[in-house]
């Protein structure tokens, strides 16, 4: 862009984002093995000292890692998930730098039904955080995930009456419409909400983190 007055010569200007917050997004996981995480969850679920409550304001949260456990399904889920975060390390690495990274994953199953919800969190003591949809009800109304601001209150500390700041939201955060097979990475200190959402069915999740191993 440029700025001009009457008594000078256009100068060009530009504007940039700094400090963006990324997201991996996938549309296309590894759907031929949600139909085995499915019958996996509700086994699970049958086993009251498999349930724990974490962020989870109703709803049915795994008490374990879900990595431990040894299923055909689970290790091909593992290796599957273990080649996006890999791949979302080595997307900001030059093509000389790319590599195989030691980490760990442990991770959990969600289950929400109608009226459930998350609570505001982050995930401290790892570097990557995730959720893959294993399924969600085709008619289901709200369920968004909503990623907030990591600046806080620092975006919004100096009033300005009449004048309208774009990177100030409206504090509720930025939604995900999630849908079975899709994929999210996100940084770990990334604070995230689920919303309750309206309609019949289970939407059926699976959470993990990455940290050292």
């Amino acid at each position: 862009m440029s700025t001009t007055n009457a008594s000078s010569p256009p100068v060009k200007v530009g504007i940039m984002p700094l400090f963006s917050s990324w997201i991996y997004r996938c549309e296309d996981g590894p759907r031929d093995l949600n139909p085995g995480l499915e019958r996996l969850a509700r086994r699970l679920m049958k086993d009251e000292k498999n349930a724990t409550r974490r962020t989870n304001a109703g709803g049915w949260h795994y008490a374990f890692d879900i990595f431990d456990l040894k299923e055909e399904v689970v290790t091909d889920f593992h290796r599957v998930m273990t080649q996006h975060v890999q791949a979302f390390l080595n997307h900001f690495r030059p093509e000389a730098r790319k590599k195989k990274d030691a980490f760990r994953l442990r991770g959990w199953i969600n289950v929400n039904r109608a009226g459930h919800s998350n609570l505001l969190h982050s995930h401290p003591g790892c570097f990557l955080s995730a959720t893959y949809y294993v399924k969600v009800p085709p008619e289901m109304k709200g369920g968004e995930i909503y990623f907030h601001d990591p600046r806080g209150p620092a975006v919004a500390m100096y009033e300005t009456p009449g004048i309208e700041l774009p990177w100030i939201g409206t504090g509720a955060g930025i939604p995900f419409s999630p849908s079975s097979g899709h994929l999210l990475i996100f940084p770990s200190w990334l604070e995230h909400r689920v919303a309750p959402f309206q309609g019949a069915g289970d939407r059926i999740s699976i959470a993990f983190n990455a940290s050292n191993p």
